[in-house]
């Protein structure tokens, strides 16, 4: 079993735009640019899309399922994704 030091990943987010759902639950979709360094050199580039609502921030499994990087990784991706969304959703 291979131990993965997820410090030495960093990320950095840009939302490119935002879809609106139309749903009672003020339902959006964000396409989110991101990008995944390990030691500063880019290991992953690719657009997440991030559904949020009035009840919490869900991004696409297959979207993160399609970054070639150790699942560790891609947990930790997503849950600073949702930390950069998190304050940013009541003007979104």
């Amino acid at each position: 079993m291979t131990v993965i030091n997820t410090e030495l990943y960093t990320f950095k987010f840009f939302i490119q735009r935002i879809e609106e759902s139309g749903s009672v639950i003020n339902e959006k979709t964000a396409f989110v640019e991101t990008t995944a360094f390990f030691n500063k050199t880019i290991c992953y580039e690719g657009i997440i899309r991030v559904r949020f609502n009035d009840y919490g921030i869900f991004p696409f499994p297959e979207d993160l399922s399609r970054a070639d990087i150790p699942v560790s990784v891609k947990r930790k991706m997503a849950a600073e994704m949702k930390r950069y969304i998190k304050p940013q959703k009541k003007f979104l």
